[in-house]
């Protein structure tokens, strides 16, 4: 009996030719979905696809086997229908081939057939977490060590006065560490790196409201402003209501109304002349016996806490003007600078410490097997990722 799915699972069984993302709850069957897509490109009449021409990545080795157990299953089954048919046949034999893996495996096998192009050693292995933990620990401390060794680094010297405790420099260190952490998240770690610091060049008020960062800030406080303002407009209809606290309705439709001017605010400045403004007026006293006691309550502490969270976003975000964060801006690019220098330092430290000890961590794999497949500078395919 075959398998009936539903409207949304057959799109994506059917669906070809383009991106396609899939986001569904545990045990919706997202795994016999992509078994039978997996089928259909493999069985197509017209245009049919070599299993092992397929990458298929999990999170796990345990999913991976299950995964291409499944699909072994599924071409059985597939042949018990057609046993005639030779290319099931084929792709019964190809199965064992196919590269259904986690993506840490499917790296490490893109390195380990290609570290020529790359001039990597092939001795390479993986170090287990303690040891790399170990080395960058040590890494650090000479790269500090070298720092205050030198006779013309004054930059180092403020930043370490800046930041540190009374008693050690460890909260410097922790920052350059983080850097590094985080850098390694990114495609291309160098270039995170210094892009960081693209940031701390704006000097005028103009140019730092257009520093991606703050532009993005910008955009989302614009939109929660705005999913306020609806959430006020429900506060209001709740009010309105026969048995609702009507003496409310003046006070929420003033509040509403304040907050459509988020809607021409454009640049920074405009922002934070629309927070200079914002003053909630307070709610009359109601009796009890005068509506619904409950929806009462409701409405006040909805709107306290709509009050509390627009003053915090005022405070941490827009507490001070254009002209005060280019001032702060211009005291810190010299630290930032330095921080971030250190951290670049940091890292070429590191790959240097483990290509001559000639040991990588996953991350490191990952790295490895996209400046395989993709070319820094054009960030276009190489030949190996079209092969």
């Amino acid at each position: 009996m075959s398998v009936k799915w539903t409207e949304e699972q057959q799109k994506v069984i059917d669906l070809r030719d383009c991106d396609i993302l899939v986001s569904a709850a545990a045990g919706s069957g997202k795994t016999a979905v992509l078994v039978e897509r997996i089928l259909k490109r493999i069985s197509d009449l017209k245009h049919p696809v070599d299993v092992d021409r397929l990458l298929v990545v999990t999170f796990t080795k345990a999913a991976a086997a299950q995964m291409r157990e499944r699909i072994c299953d599924a071409i059985e089954k597939k042949r018990e229908e057609f046993p005639e048919d030779a290319n099931l046949l084929r792709q019964s034999s190809l199965i064992h081939n196919a590269m259904i893996t986690t993506i840490d495996s499917f790296c490490l096998f893109v390195v380990r057939n290609h570290f020529e192009e790359i001039h990597l050693d092939p001795n390479f292995r993986i170090a287990d977490e303690g040891e790399i933990k170990l080395l960058e620990m040590d890494v650090l401390d000479e790269l500090f060590a070298a720092n205050y060794e030198s006779e013309e680094n004054e930059a180092f010297l403020r930043l370490v006065d800046t930041y540190s405790g009374k008693r050690n420099d460890q909260r410097v260190k922790d920052m350059v560490s983080k850097i590094y952490r985080m850098s390694s998240s990114s495609p291309w770690p160098k270039e995170w790196i210094l892009g960081l610091a693209e940031e701390y060049q704006a000097k005028t008020p103009e140019e730092i409201w257009k520093i991606p960062v703050m532009e993005l800030l910008l955009f989302n406080t614009k939109r929660l402003i705005l999913d306020i303002r609806d959430e006020l407009k429900e506060l209001l209809a709740a009010a309105g209501e026969p048995d609702g606290p009507n003496r409310y309705v003046p006070v929420l439709q003033q509040d509403i109304l304040m907050l459509e001017d988020i809607e021409s605010c454009g640049d920074g400045r405009s922002f934070c002349d629309f927070f200079a403004r914002l003053e909630f007026g307070r709610l009359p006293v109601i009796r009890g016996e005068q509506c619904d006691v409950q929806k009462k309550e409701a409405v006040q502490s909805k709107r306290n806490r709509i009050k509390e969270e627009l003053k915090e976003l005022k405070e941490k975000y827009f507490s001070v003007s254009g002209e005060e964060l280019a001032a702060q801006l211009n005291r810190l690019r010299p630290l930032a600078e330095e921080l971030l220098r250190l951290s670049l330092s940091y890292l070429e430290a590191i790959q240097e410490k483990k290509k001559k000890r000639r040991i990588a961590d996953f991350a490191d794999i990952e790295h490895f097997a996209l400046q395989i497949l993709v070319d820094g500078k054009t960030k276009q395919p190489r030949e190996t990722a079209q092969e």
